[in-house]
């Protein structure tokens, strides 16, 4: 009964000294938005245009940081296998974006 209770307190002291080591380490979580025309998601800092309507717009992620940084990232492949994708250093927010007629179709913006 003894050693039950020392294995047991053992294991709570480990996963409480373990638990946050883990926490910090862990990546950004993703984030993602999907239209009709195509999708943009992020894994950590980078972003990713997927284009997936064979119809001859092209598809982009617009995308903010902190400070002044803004870009975007096209998927230049069409709606072939594959996305466009860029790395950001300080991605706060993005979007997904066709580029029709007139003025484009965008999506709202999605925070990181």
């Amino acid at each position: 009964m003894r050693m039950k209770r020392a294995t047991k307190r053992l294991g709570v002291i480990t996963a409480l000294m373990v638990g946050p080591l883990m926490l910090a380490a862990s990546p950004a979580l993703a984030a993602s938005v999907s239209r009709s025309y195509g999708n943009a998601y992020n894994s950590g800092n980078t972003v990713y245009a997927c284009d997936t309507r064979e119809d001859g717009d092209g598809v982009y992620a617009e995308y903010w940081g902190s400070g002044t940084t803004h870009g975007y990232v096209w998927d230049g492949n069409g709606s072939q296998a594959g996305c466009g994708s860029g790395w950001v250093s300080s991605l706060r927010t993005f979007r997904v974006c066709v580029d029709d007629f007139g003025s484009d179709t965008c999506s709202d913006r999605v925070g990181v």
